[in-house]
C-alpha cells in the first residue's frame, strides 16, 4: 500500500460500503484527513518494530504541536494497522484515542475531533473482528462527536455521513429497520448541508438513493423508489457528463425507475430507465465488464417492457442486445452465467408469442448453460434454477412430455430450500411452482395439486407489496385455481373465492390491456358458472359484457382469441337457452363465423371446440326450426370430436350424453313418423340402441364428473323406462349413486340444500322408487328411498358414527379415518363463516373409504345400506314408507322381524292420493289453520298463539279439518292398516316415513280410534341408529327443563303459561334441573344439552322457510338455532320435548330432508324427540308436559326413552277427551324409538 492510499484510508468520511444490487456495481467514498503525516515516517510506520512509534510521536509535537501525543499515537497505530493489517496495532490505536478523550474535560474543543476518530477506530475495529459491540460504540462516540461540535463545524455533513455509514453497516449485520431509518436520516442530513456545486454532492446523493432502494427491498413501498428517483432526478439532470459519480447515479436512477415500473406499470417509466442505460452504454468503454453489464442491462429493460407491454419490437430488442452482450463476454466473468440466463427467458417470451420449437430449444439450453455455469454455494442459483424450470415447463407445454412438468418440479423445490427467505423475488418461486403444479391438476385430475397450487400462489402473494404490478396477476391465478376446484367438486365456497379474487384482480389491475383482459376473461367464466348454480340473469349478462370487453382487448392475432370466442358464443347459447331470445343465438351464429375462429379450426387448434360449439349450435337450431337434419349433423359432429382428441380428455363424457341425447330424439321422432317398413323398424331400433350406449358411456365414463352423471344417468333411465326396459333401475341406481358426491360433504349445508331444489332431487328420488315398484323390485325402492331421504342429515350422522369394528381389526386406517371424521364434522359447522382448507381432508376421506372396501368383511364400507339391514328398522314395529310421483303414489310396508313375510316387503298403491289430491289437501290444511289460532304453514309467526278464534272461524276450521281427516283416512292410512290387518298387525308401534308432499299432512290423526301407537322417522337408518343403546343407566339419567315466559324488549312474546308447565314437570320428577328466564341464555342452554339426557324446552319457536338452517327457538338473549342444534354432538342425549311451535314443521322446498328442530336433535345424537307441526297453544303445554312425565313415571318408575311416544300418545287422548280442537291435538307429533 503506497504512502497516498494509506493517509486516503485514514478518512473519516463515512467509508460507506453499498453492496452489489443485481449487478450494479459497488461504491465507496472517502474523506481527506485534516492531518498531514510526514511521508518520510511511513517507512517506520510499517517497521517491523513499532515502538519506533512512540518517538516518532514525540517529534512531531516538538515540530509541529496538534493535539496530545495519545491522540498522534492514536493515528500513527491506525496508519500501521491499515498498512499492515496488524490487529496488535489497531487495539493500540483504541487505547490511545480512548486516553485522548479521556484526558478532554467536555468544553475541550478538541473533544468532538477526538471522540471521531475513537468512533472511526471502533468501525475498523468491527470489521476487523466482527465484534458487533464496537459499531454499537462507533455510535455513541460519532454522536457525542456531533452533538459537540456545532451546527457551523465544516465537519458536520461529513460526520453525517460517517453516522449513516455506521448504522448501515449495522443494518447489513442485524437486518433491524431502525437502523436503516436512521442511516437514511443522518444521510438525508449530510445532502442537506452540503452545497448542490460541492464535489460530493453527485456523490452523497447517490449514496442516499441507495439506501432508499434497500429500505424499499425491504418494505416494498413506492414511497421509497419515489423519494430516490426525486433525489437523483435533480442531480442527473443538473450535472455535466464529466461530472464524478454521474454514471453510478444514471445507472441508480435507472434501477429506481425499473422498480417503479413493476409497482405502477408506467410505460413513461420504462422508457426513461432505458433511456438512461442507452446514456450509460455511450458513456462506457466497450468490451469492458462495466459495458457489458450495461448492455445487460439494457436487454433485461426492454424484456420487461415486452412483459408488460406485449411489443414484439421490444423483445427483439432484448434479444439482440443480450446476443451482442454475449459475443462480448469472456466466460470466466461472472456475468456469463446470467447473461444466457436473460437471453433464455427473451427466448422462451419469443416462444410462447410466435411459437417456434428453435426458440423453446434454444431457450432451455441457455438457462441450462446458466445454472452449470454458477459455482456451487452461489446465491444467484435458486434464481437460475428458476428460470430453468419455467423453460422446462415451456418445453412441456408444447411437447407435453410429463418428464419436463417433474424437472421443473424438482429444480424449484431445490431453488425454495436454498433460497433466503427474505429474498425480495422469491415469490417468483412460489408463482412458477403454482403453475406447475396446476399442470399436474390438468394432467392427472388429482385436486391435492390444486390445494398445493393455491397455497403456493398464496404465498407469492403474500410475499408482494399490495401496490405490486405483480398482485393482479397472483389473485388472478388464485381466482383460476378456485375456478379449476369449482367446476371438479362443485364447492360453492370455491366459486365465491373465486369471483373475490377476480374481482379484486380488475380492481388491482395496471392499464395493460392484457392483464386486464385476462381478468376479465377469467371473471367472465365464473360469473357464468354462478349463472349455472343460481339461473340469476344478471349474473349471465354481466358475464357476456366481460367477455366483449376481453376480447376487445385482444389483438386479433393473440392466440388466445379463438378460445375466448368460443366461449362468448357458449355464453349466448346459454342465454338463448334461459330465456328463448333468439338475439343471443344470432349473435353466436355470427361469432362462429369470425376469421380466427375459422383459422384455427383449418390449422388444427382448438378443432374439437370448433366443431363441439357446432353441435350445440344444430342442437340450439333444431329446438328453433325442427329441423331434424340438424340432429344428425349433432352426431356427426361428436363423433369427429371423439375421433381428434385425446381418450382422456374430459369432454368426453359430455359428447357420449350428448350423443345419446341426440340418438334418443331420433327414437322418439321415428317411433312418430314411422312408415312401418322393416328397414324404418331397424333404424328405430338401432337408434334405441345407440341412445341407451351412450348415455351407458357416459355414466360409466372414469372421466365424469359427478354433475355430469347424474344428468346423464337420469336420462338413461327416463329413456330406458320409455322402452319399459329393466335397466331403467341400473340407471336409476348410478343416479343416486351419485348424490354423495353432487352434494358433496365439503360444501356448505346451504349450498347441498341449494343443490337438492336446483336438481330436484326429491323428484329423482320419487321416480326412481316408482321405477322399481313398476318392475315389481320392492326391495329396491325401499333402498331407493333410504338413499334419497335426509341425506345432509345422514352426511352428519356418518361422520359421527363411531368406526368400533374397523378400528378394532385394522387400527392404523381405523383411527386415520376416525380422527379425518372429527375433523371434518368440526369444520363443517353449519354456522361457520370462515372455512379451512378442508378439500384436502374430504379427498384423504375419499382414499381411505376406497382402502377399508378391499379389506375383508368392509366391502360395503360407507356404501349404501341394502334392504337386508334397512329391513331392521321394523323390528319393533311396521315401517310405512310413502312416495308419491306424477304416476302415483304408492306406501311400502316393511313387516316387523317376528313376521313371517318380514324379508318381502308390501307395495301397497294409493289411488286417491295423487300428486293434484295431495297439493289439494295441503292448501286445506293452510286453509284450516288460517281460521284459527295457529299459523299459516308460510308465514312465521312470534307466538304460539295470538289470534283470536270466532265462531265463523272456528266452523269452517272444523268443515276443513274434518274433510282433510277423513281424506288421510280413505286415500292413505285405511289403505295401509288393511294391509296390516291381513298380515295379523291390528296395534302396537309403528312408524310412518313419508316423503314428498306427504311429509306436511298430519297421517298420524287420520284413524279415529287408531289402536296404533304412531311414530315417524325421517330415515329408515336413523331409526335403526337411534336404537343403539347408549352407556348409561335408568337411574342415573337428568333431566333439564328449560323455559322463557318473558324476553326483554318483547313484552308481546309473554307465554304466561311456560312457569306453570316447568313446574308441573317438577311436580313429577323433583331431581329436574329448572332453567328459566335470565338463566336460559343461548350459551347456558348448549352447555346444558351436553349435560343431560332428557331435555325439555318451553318457549317460542319459529321455522324460517327461506332459510330452514335459521328456524330457531327464542331464548333469552338470542335465538338457538337449527344450525347451532346441528353442529352440537350429544353422546350422552336420549330425548328432547320441544314444547314450542313449529319444531316439527318441514321446508316447502326441501320436504325430504327433514330440516325442522326436532330432526335437528336427532342428527345432534337424540333416539327420540316431541315436536310441533304448527302453532301450539299456549295453556296446552302445561297439560300435555304433565301427561306424558306423569305416563312414563307410572308405568316405567323411571325415565324411559322407550316410553315417550305412548306417553305423547296417552296425551293427545286425553286432549281429544277434554274437546281440544283439531288444532290444537293434532300438532304433536313423535319422532325416533
Amino acid at each position: 500500500m503506497n504512502a497516498d492510499k494509506i493517509i486516503n484510508s485514514m478518512s473519516s468520511q463515512s467509508e460507506v460500503e453499498v453492496k452489489q444490487i443485481d449487478g450494479e456495481s459497488e461504491v465507496q467514498r472517502g474523506e481527506e484527513s485534516e492531518l498531514v503525516i510526514l511521508t518520510a515516517h511511513l517507512d517506520s510506520v510499517m517497521a517491523a518494530d513499532p515502538s519506533i512509534l512512540e518517538e516518532i510521536a514525540k517529534e512531531y509535537q516538538a515540530e509541529q504541536a496538534y493535539g496530545t501525543v495519545d491522540e498522534t499515537l492514536g493515528r500513527l497505530y491506525l496508519l500501521r494497522f491499515l498498512a499492515l493489517s496488524d490487529g496488535l496495532a489497531l487495539q493500540k490505536c483504541l487505547a490511545h484515542f480512548q486516553t485522548a478523550v479521556d484526558q478532554a474535560d467536555d468544553k475541550h474543543p478538541d473533544l468532538p475531533r477526538r471522540q471521531h476518530f475513537l468512533a472511526v477506530a471502533f468501525n475498523y475495529s468491527y470489521g476487523n473482528t466482527g465484534v458487533l459491540n464496537h459499531l454499537n460504540l462507533s455510535i455513541h462516540w460519532l454522536q457525542l462527536a456531533i452533538d459537540g461540535c456545532g451546527n457551523n463545524s465544516p465537519h458536520l455533513p461529513f460526520w453525517y455521513q460517517d453516522l449513516a455509514m455506521v448504522y448501515f453497516t449495522c443494518y447489513k449485520h442485524r437486518k433491524n429497520r431502525d437502523d436503516l431509518e436512521q442511516a437514511i436520516k443522518f444521510e438525508s442530513s449530510a445532502l442537506e448541508m452540503i452545497s448542490p456545486d460541492h464535489p460530493d454532492f453527485v456523490k452523497c446523493s447517490h449514496d442516499l438513493a441507495q439506501l432508499y432502494l434497500y429500505h424499499f427491498e425491504r418494505l416494498r413501498e413506492e414511497e421509497d423508489v419515489s423519494k430516490g428517483i426525486e433525489v437523483l432526478v435533480r442531480v442527473v439532470g443538473a450535472s455535466p457528463s464529466d461530472c464524478p459519480g454521474l454514471l453510478e447515479a444514471q445507472k441508480t436512477l435507472a434501477r429506481l425507475y425499473m422498480n417503479r415500473v413493476r409497482i405502477k406499470g408506467s410505460k413513461e417509466d420504462v422508457d426513461t430507465a432505458i433511456h438512461l442505460r442507452k446514456l450509460v452504454i455511450e458513456a462506457t468503454s466497450p468490451g469492458t465488464a462495466e459495458h457489458i453489464i450495461c448492455i445487460q442491462d439494457l436487454g433485461a429493460a426492454y424484456l420487461e417492457k415486452y412483459t408488460l407491454f406485449d411489443s414484439f419490437e421490444d423483445l427483439e430488442l432484448s434479444i439482440k442486445h443480450l446476443q451482442e452482450a454475449i459475443t462480448e463476454v469472456p466466460i470466466e466473468e461472472p456475468i456469463y452465467a446470467a447473461l444466457f440466463q436473460d437471453l433464455g427467458i427473451a427466448l422462451m417470451m419469443k416462444y410462447y408469442t410466435k411459437g417456434g420449437d428453435e426458440n423453446i430449444k434454444l431457450a432451455v439450453q441457455y438457462t441450462e448453460l446458466s445454472v452449470k455455469s454458477l459455482p456451487a454455494g452461489d446465491k444467484r442459483i435458486p434464481h437460475a434454477q428458476k428460470h430453468l424450470a419455467q423453460a422446462y415447463y415451456g418445453r412441456y407445454s408444447l411437447s407435453r412430455d410429463i418428464g419436463d412438468l417433474k424437472q421443473a418440479q424438482d429444480l424449484l423445490k431445490q431453488a425454495l430450500r436454498a433460497i433466503r427467505p427474505t429474498d425480495p423475488q422469491l415469490h417468483e418461486l412460489h408463482d412458477t411452482l403454482a403453475t406447475v403444479y396446476q399442470c399436474f391438476f390438468i394432467e392427472f385430475g388429482d385436486l391435492s395439486y390444486i390445494s398445493l397450487a393455491l397455497d403456493h400462489y398464496k404465498l407469492a402473494m403474500d410475499g408482494i407489496s399490495p401496490t405490486s404490478i405483480h398482485l393482479c396477476q397472483y389473485e388472478q391465478n388464485i381466482a383460476h385455481c378456485y375456478g379449476f376446484r369449482f367446476n371438479s367438486l362443485l364447492d360453492h365456497h370455491d366459486l365465491e373465492l373465486g369471483i373475490q379474487y377476480s374481482i379484486q384482480s380488475l380492481q388491482h389491475g395496471s392499464a395493460s390491456h392484457l392483464v386486464s383482459s385476462s381478468a376479465k376473461h377469467i371473471l367472465s367464466g365464473l360469473l357464468s358458472s354462478k349463472f349455472a348454480q343460481y339461473n340469476d340473469i344478471a349474473d349471465l349478462d354481466f358475464a357476456i359484457q366481460l367477455e366483449v370487453e376481453a376480447l376487445n382487448g385482444l389483438e386479433e392475432t393473440n392466440p388466445e382469441r379463438p378460445m375466448w370466442l368460443y366461449d362468448l358464443v357458449r355464453l349466448h347459447l346459454s342465454y338463448h337457452s334461459h330465456t328463448k331470445d333468439i338475439t343471443h343465438l344470432e349473435a353466436a351464429l355470427l361469432l362462429m363465423k369470425e376469421k380466427s375462429l375459422k383459422m384455427a379450426h383449418e390449422n388444427y387448434q382448438l378443432s374439437s371446440d370448433y366443431l363441439c360449439t357446432c353441435a350445440i349450435m344444430e342442437e340450439k337450431l333444431w329446438r328453433v326450426d325442427g329441423n331434424f337434419d340438424r340432429i344428425y349433423a349433432c352426431i356427426e359432429q361428436c363423433n369427429l370430436i371423439i375421433n381428434c382428441i385425446r381418450t382422456d380428455d374430459p369432454i368426453l363424457p359430455i359428447l357420449y350424453q350428448f350423443i345419446g341425447t341426440s340418438f334418443s330424439r331420433m327414437y322418439t321422432h321415428s317411433q312418430v313418423a314411422n312408415s312401418g317398413s322393416v328397414s324404418q323398424e331397424f333404424s328405430v331400433v338401432e337408434d334405441a340402441y345407440c341412445a341407451l350406449y351412450y348415455f351407458r358411456a357416459s355414466v360409466t365414463s372414469p372421466l365424469v364428473t359427478p354433475t355430469d352423471c347424474l344428468f346423464s344417468a337420469v336420462l338413461w333411465a327416463r329413456f330406458a323406462e320409455s322402452l319399459n326396459l329393466n335397466e331403467t333401475l341400473t340407471a336409476y341406481h348410478f343416479a343416486l349413486g351419485t348424490l354423495p358426491n353432487v352434494l358433496w360433504i365439503g360444501n356448505s349445508l346451504g349450498d347441498r340444500y341449494h343443490s337438492v331444489v336446483k336438481l330436484k332431487i326429491s323428484d329423482l328420488v320419487s321416480s326412481a322408487v316408482a321405477a322399481a315398484l313398476k318392475f315389481n323390485d320392492v326391495k329396491c325402492a325401499v333402498e331407493f328411498m333410504e338413499q334419497g331421504l335426509a341425506i345432509t342429515y345422514r352426511q352428519m350422522l356418518e361422520l359421527r358414527d363411531e368406526p368400533t369394528q374397523l378400528i378394532e381389526q385394522h387400527h392404523k386406517i381405523g383411527l386415520e379415518f376416525k380422527q379425518i371424521s372429527l375433523k371434518l364434522q368440526e369444520i363443517s359447522h353449519p354456522e361457520r363463516t370462515i372455512k379451512q382448507d378442508y378439500h384436502s381432508l374430504v379427498i384423504r376421506q375419499k382414499d381411505l373409504i376406497q382402502q377399508i372396501r378391499t379389506l375383508p368383511g368392509f366391502e360395503d364400507f360407507f356404501l349404501p345400506k341394502l334392504f337386508k339391514e334397512l329391513s331392521k328398522a321394523a323390528n319393533y314395529g311396521p315401517v310405512v314408507v310413502l312416495n308419491c310421483t306424477s304416476e302415483g303414489s304408492a306406501a311400502i310396508i316393511l313387516l316387523p322381524s317376528t313376521h313371517g313375510s318380514s324379508g318381502n316387503p308390501l307395495s301397497v298403491p294409493l289411488p286417491d292420493a295423487t300428486i293434484a289430491d295431495l297439493q289439494h289437501h295441503c292448501e286445506m290444511l293452510r286453509k284450516a289453520l288460517g281460521f284459527v289460532s295457529a299459523r299459516e304453514v308460510d308465514k312465521p309467526e312470534k307466538e304460539r298463539s295470538k289470534k283470536s278464534s270466532h265462531k265463523r272461524s272456528a266452523e269452517l276450521s272444523l268443515k276443513y279439518f274434518t274433510e282433510l281427516l277423513d281424506w288421510l283416512w280413505k286415500a292413505i292410512v285405511k289403505p295401509v292398516y288393511d294391509v296390516l290387518e291381513s298380515n295379523g298387525i291390528n296395534s302396537g308401534r309403528m312408524w310412518w316415513c313419508p316423503s314428498g308432499l306427504f311429509t306436511f299432512l298430519p297421517i298420524h290423526a287420520a284413524a279415529s280410534n287408531s289402536l296404533f301407537i304412531q311414530s315417524y322417522t325421517p330415515t329408515l337408518d336413523a331409526l335403526i341408529k337411534a336404537r343403539t343403546p347408549k352407556a348409561i343407566t335408568l337411574d342415573s339419567i337428568s333431566l333439564a327443563a328449560i323455559g322463557i315466559t318473558d324476553i326483554p324488549g318483547k313484552p308481546y312474546l309473554k307465554l304466561r303459561y311456560v312457569s306453570k308447565e316447568l313446574n308441573s314437570i317438577k311436580k313429577v320428577i323433583a331431581s329436574a334441573n329448572i332453567l328459566s328466564d335470565a338463566k336460559a341464555t343461548v350459551s347456558s342452554v348448549l352447555e346444558t344439552m351436553g349435560n343431560h339426557e332428557w331435555l325439555h324446552i318451553a318457549c317460542h319457536g319459529e321455522q324460517d322457510v327461506s332459510n330452514p338452517l335459521n328456524s330457531h327457538l327464542d331464548l333469552y338473549d338470542g335465538n338457538l338455532s337449527l344450525g347451532q342444534i346441528l353442529a352440537k354432538d350429544l353422546p350422552r342425549a336420549q330425548f328432547a320435548f320441544l314444547s314450542a311451535c313449529q319444531t316439527a314443521m318441514g321446508s316447502s322446498d326441501l320436504p325430504n330432508e327433514s330440516l325442522h328442530l326436532a330432526g335437528g336433535f336427532i342428527v345432534a345424537g337424540c333416539q327420540a324427540t316431541i315436536g310441533t307441526l304448527w302453532n301450539m297453544e299456549d295453556s296446552d303445554g302445561p297439560k300435555v308436559a304433565e301427561l306424558v312425565y306423569k305416563n312414563i313415571m307410572d308405568n316405567r318408575k323411571a325415565l324411559d326413552v322407550r316410553a315417550t311416544a305412548d306417553a305423547l300418545h296417552s296425551a293427545v287422548q286425553s286432549l281429544k277427551a277434554d274437546g281440544a280442537p283439531f288444532e290444537r291435538w293434532i300438532p304433536f307429533i313423535h319422532m325416533g324409538i
